[in-house]
């Protein structure tokens, strides 16, 4: 008889929910990563005459790629099912915050944005540091 309690679970649920969102904000993140990038070029093209600082733009584009890129990171280590996915959306989740409350102090999201952005980010935080479906879902150790 198989011991089917040693597999590791599906993702799905809102483990699945977790991944879509995750998806949809890797993505609007690059999308306004390359929005502030032409609205800094071309300011008129989204109707302002000032724009941020040019240490401003480099420091929300140069966290919001690093983002992207650990998001990217992140897809990996769980699709594989790895442990590891566990403290590092743990991590990201916290990052992801704290970069908010910096990119608001930098002048690049207002109040209303850095708590709506943030929402998803301490709902996430939260669930993986309680849910048991996580901790039976990754379990791959390689």
């Amino acid at each position: 008889m198989i011991d089917r309690t040693k597999e590791p679970g599906a993702i799905r649920g809102w483990l699945l929910v977790y991944v879509v969102v995750l998806a949809f904000i890797t993505v609007h993140g690059m999308a306004l990563t390359a929005a502030s990038i032409i609205i800094y070029i071309k300011p008129s093209a989204a109707g302002v005459t000032s724009f941020a600082p040019l240490s401003a733009l480099l420091f929300y584009d140069i966290t919001n790629a690093l983002l992207t890129i650990y998001a990217i990171v992140l897809f990996i280590l769980m699709f594989r099912k790895r442990k590891a996915a566990i403290v590092h959306n743990i991590v990201f989740n916290a990052v992801s915050v704290l970069l908010l409350v910096g990119w608001h102090f930098a002048g690049q999201k207002s109040n209303v944005g850095t708590f709506v952005d943030a929402l998803p980010s301490l709902v996430s935080l939260w669930y993986f540091l309680v849910s048991k479906r996580v901790r039976t879902t990754f379990t791959n150790l390689i």
